[in-house]
């Protein structure tokens, strides 16, 4: 395999790995332009990556290295670009521990390090638009290369697609080059990890007629990678201030999803002056049961947030309220403030008899002790609840 002159910072990092997210940005414009740089440091600054990749950095020498420097970055490492073509730049931070195995013109093959398990392979990719070169890329670029190892991560820019449904405009498309991807594909046993966001990595026009599109950037990986990472994430990112779009790659994404919650009657509404009112506009009869149940859940939802509001944010704004007017009324004795006075005391026993409700059914409990509004009872028998459905140990 050709070896490539590259730039590798010193002191490289030897404490264990904890490469625990992110990874990109493949395929950019020319890394000296100052909107690139900016883009690049507001998606550092948005996703705290712990390894990014610039491809087709467009420049090199001692400007390469300023550049580079500016980022921030503890280590980093260069291919250098041949005149204005290709160029492979990859930065990462401690605690990550990288070994740089071999570099060439169209990638670069790094052993990933981590803590209390075997290390893998990480190959950032540029695939050259040049038909001839790309072909001895699929040709030199290959698992056998590494042994022991049999984890491996190969993303980055192929330049190449593996169908015509991956390109806007058939003309675009290139039936040998994706022929010879797919053999690759097929041959080093790779699996494509999918993505999420725009179905193009790669886009440019400026109208309808002018405008290509294709999927050139990818994240591709062996069955056992994917079975040590099997939550992975490829995300295409918003393409700015580039021609591609950055690929965020997370291998160990955080499982906390935000899911809707589902609906649950509470029985404080039924309190509530407006309740039945909303019930029967809701209600079809000439419809059938489960399509006026789906109704009502929506319309009592979107009352709820609208017309009933939140008890406790009330109960607060009335006891400020009851207050201010006492206060004015110990220096002004007026009959508007004693008739607003007496409104509002009776607005808070409502709110406090729905609070006592709202309580009563969190804690789940078959009886309640009646005025014991907001009782220590309750809010114990709600957390007590909550813990028991914690796992704590197995």
């Amino acid at each position: 395999m050709e070896e490539f002159d590259f730039v590798l910072k010193e002191n490289p990092p030897n404490v264990p790995a904890v490469f625990s997210n992110r990874n990109g940005i493949p395929a950019v414009q020319e890394a000296a332009s100052k909107p690139f740089r900016a883009t690049l440091k507001q998606y550092c600054r948005d996703y705290s990556p712990d390894l990014v990749c610039l491809l087709e950095s467009k420049v090199s020498g001692d400007h390469a290295n300023r550049i580079s420097t500016s980022f921030g970055f503890e280590e980093w490492i260069r291919v250098e670009a041949v005149g204005f073509s290709g160029g492979i730049w990859v930065f990462w931070n401690h605690p990550l521990r990288i070994q740089v195995l071999n570099t060439h013109p169209q990638f670069v093959n790094l052993q990933v390090d981590e803590q209390n398990s075997s290390p893998w392979i990480l190959s950032l990719v540029y695939g050259s638009p040049n038909i001839s070169l790309c072909k001895k890329l699929f040709a030199e670029l290959s698992l056998s290369n590494f042994d022991r190892y049999p984890c491996w991560l190969a993303c980055g820019d192929f330049n190449s697609v593996t169908s015509i449904e991956e390109v806007s405009n058939a003309e675009c498309f290139n039936l040998s080059r994706c022929s010879d991807f797919k053999e690759w594909i097929f041959r080093e046993g790779l699996i494509d990890l999918g993505f999420t966001g725009s179905r193009y990595t790669w886009m440019r026009g400026t109208n309808t007629a002018s405008f290509r599109g294709a999927r050139l950037d990818r994240a591709l990986s062996t069955v056992d990678w994917r079975i040590r990472n099997p939550n992975a994430m490829v995300e295409h990112l918003p393409i700015i201030n580039s021609d591609h779009a950055p690929l965020l790659i997370t291998c160990n994404p955080s499982l906390n999803t935000v899911t809707r919650k589902p609906f649950r009657f509470n029985m404080a509404w039924s309190l509530h002056t407006d309740f039945m009112n909303c019930v029967r506009s809701s209600w079809d009869t000439g419809k059938g049961l489960e399509e006026n149940k789906i109704r009502t859940a929506e319309a009592l939802q979107n009352w709820n947030r609208n017309t009933f509001g939140d008890i406790f944010q009330r109960k607060k704004r009335l006891l400020s309220r009851i207050k201010g007017v006492q206060r004015s009324l110990s220096s002004h004795i007026r009959n508007d403030l004693i008739r607003l006075e007496r409104k509002l005391r009776e607005e808070l026993q409502l709110t406090l008899q729905q609070e006592e409700l709202l309580w009563y059914q969190r804690s789940r409990e078959e009886w309640n002790t009646s005025g014991d509004c907001n009782s220590k009872f309750y809010h114990t028998a709600t957390s007590a609840k909550k813990n028991r459905a914690k796992i704590t140990s197995l």
